[in-house]
């Protein structure tokens, strides 16, 4: 066997450039652009209610935090536009981590961001079914059909549908997103114009259309369940509570540099892809929580506070609603309007609306986390099995059903079935409320480290950043990589506060020390047969 060969196990990887420019972009708007941006400003609003006469310029917190939290999504932004312009392959941030910090460090960070994104994959997939419950209120059907059982099913039926699409390629993959993503993006314009259009009689009008109840009938129910005393904060540490259920929302922001290498002329591509699909995202986060909430905020006003707070509280924070009113969301805000306004037709598209937004989050999840585990079996620390790219479809198929594995684990939690029906061990880890929620925190930390790969860069791997047709200079690479790592450690530090029950800790621990063993045992296995692992993370990985 030849040098060349004990390296890699082929000479190109077997993917192929396939995904433009402008599928990039929508690989990242799909991915980031889901479910957590539809509720967090009432959300993250209901568990840290203050005056609303504190909000600076009308602008409730958890808007700000999208704001701040959009800024050093930016700051990391750069360092992925400038580590994946130098080395676009697939893997993104796994090739950046163990090149330039350390191959172990770069495996057990990547390991927890693969199933971060895998578990979030089966999240979100019986998150679709959570969506739909907002037509089938808005429709009069109630909610008693959305049972865990019924949540579970749905869920493992759209892990195992998208599974089949990303089998047979990323073309295909492509042309399905590009349409997930045009018919919510045009309701969204619709969204904007029920939320312009609002005022108060409108508003007025569709809650009691749609509830039953006036607008200050609910305010006045949050009042007299604690809504004024529940929080004592003031309005940064409310936007800070709000910082770590915003970020969630941005999670994604880097999609396209983990299929780095099926990216057409990804060099060039990668950084404009990157910057122009995370401003767009920033602005569309910042200006429609600001107008759905400022919608909320037209009725139902009784002191510091209005149907907005009340309805949040009632729905996110320490009140509880009434029977058969659904919980806050931004659809079910643009309902109220749409419905105040006479146009009971566009409650019919916002379903549609919901639940596309939801959807279309499952295809980039699929193929990014895919492409982890491809890199990492490529380089020979996982079996090589995962590595195999079929001849016709040039798609890693080995590593997308295994990761519908994996993703099942997600299905299970999202849907609360071992809470319904207890089993040791496994509700108290696999539930929406266990030690799966800690995938936020593996989420940070793997972008933490890269921001600490882009820093030193253009120090260790001065080679490959000379050759990169992305070279902004090395001090400012240097800094702005520096200033990414501090934004992401006091991100890491605000989502660490928030697990406070020890589950996300030890699911945390467990799944690390079960990389560390899988790692050391590839790497033992494969030193036995004449792998050279010193060449091979010396080098970046193969076309």
């Amino acid at each position: 066997m030849s040098t060349e060969k004990k390296v890699f196990v082929r000479k190109a990887t077997g993917l192929v450039r396939e995904i433009g420019f402008w599928t990039a972009v929508i690989i990242i708007f799909c991915n980031v652009v889901g479910l957590g941006w539809q509720k967090r400003v009432f959300q993250w609003t209901g568990p840290a209610i203050i005056p609303e006469s504190t909000y600076p310029a009308g602008i409730p917190a958890p808007t700000m935090a999208f704001l701040v939290s959009g800024i050093i999504v930016l700051l990391t932004v750069f360092a992925f536009a400038v580590l994946g312009a130098a080395m676009p392959r697939s893997g993104g941030g796994y090739v950046y981590i163990s090149r330039i910090i350390h191959p172990f460090v770069g495996f057990l960070a990547s390991w927890a961001e693969y199933f971060s994104i895998a578990v979030s994959w089966g999240l979100i997939a019986t998150a679709v079914f959570e969506a739909t419950l907002i037509y089938a209120w808005l429709a009069g059907w109630g909610t008693a059909w959305a049972t865990s059982e019924n949540l579970l099913i749905g869920g493992l039926v759209i892990v195992v549908f998208f599974t089949a699409i990303a089998y047979f390629g990323i073309s295909m993959t492509g042309k399905v997103l590009q349409f997930m993503f045009a018919v919510p993006a045009i309701l969204t314009l619709f969204m904007y114009g029920i939320f312009l259009s609002a005022t108060p009689a409108s508003m007025e009008a569709g809650i009691k259309a749609l509830t039953g109840l006036s607008a200050n009938q609910i305010t006045q129910m949050a009042l007299d369940q604690g809504m004024a005393t529940a929080y004592t904060g003031d309005y940064f540490s409310a936007m800070a509570t709000a910082t770590i259920g915003i970020y969630w929302a941005y999670i994604g922001f880097a999609a396209a540099t983990f299929v780095g290498g099926e990216v057409k002329e990804a060099g060039k591509a990668l950084p404009r892809t990157l910057f122009i699909a995370n401003i767009v995202i920033i602005l569309l986060y910042v200006s429609i929580s600001y107008l759905s909430a400022h919608a909320a905020m037209l009725v139902g006003k009784i002191g510091d506070y209005s149907f907005f707070s009340g309805y949040a509280y009632l729905s996110w924070g320490g009140g509880k609603l009434p029977a058969g009113v659904a919980k806050a969301w931004m659809p079910t805000i643009a309902g109220f309007g749409a419905m105040g306004m006479g146009l009971q037709w566009f409650l019919a598209l916002i379903p549609i609306f919901a639940a596309f937004w939801v959807a279309n989050d499952i295809p980039p999840f699929v193929i990014t986390s895919s492409r982890i585990v491809f890199a990492m079996s490529f380089d020979r620390v996982l079996p090589e099995k995962l590595s195999e790219v079929n001849e016709r479809w040039h798609s890693p198929t080995m590593a997308i059903v295994t990761t519908m594995f994996v993703a099942f684990i997600g299905s299970f939690a999202e849907s609360d079935i071992f809470v319904k029906y207890p089993v040791p061990v496994l509700t108290q880890y696999v539930n929406s409320a266990g030690g799966v929620v800690s995938t936020d925190l593996w989420d940070a930390a793997f972008f933490l480290l890269s921001s600490v790969a882009c820093l030193l860069f253009v120090f260790r791997r001065k080679d490959v950043y000379e050759k990169s047709p992305f070279k902004p200079g090395k001090w400012v690479v240097a800094g702005i990589g520096l200033a990414a790592t501090l934004a992401n450690v006091f991100l890491f530090y605000m989502l660490a506060l928030g697990f406070a029950a020890p589950e996300p800790w030890i699911f945390t621990l467990v799944l690390l020390v079960v990389g560390a063993v899988i790692y050391y045992y590839y790497r033992t296995k494969g030193s036995r047969v004449g792998v050279d692992y010193a060449t091979i993370y010396a080098e970046i990985p193969p076309e």
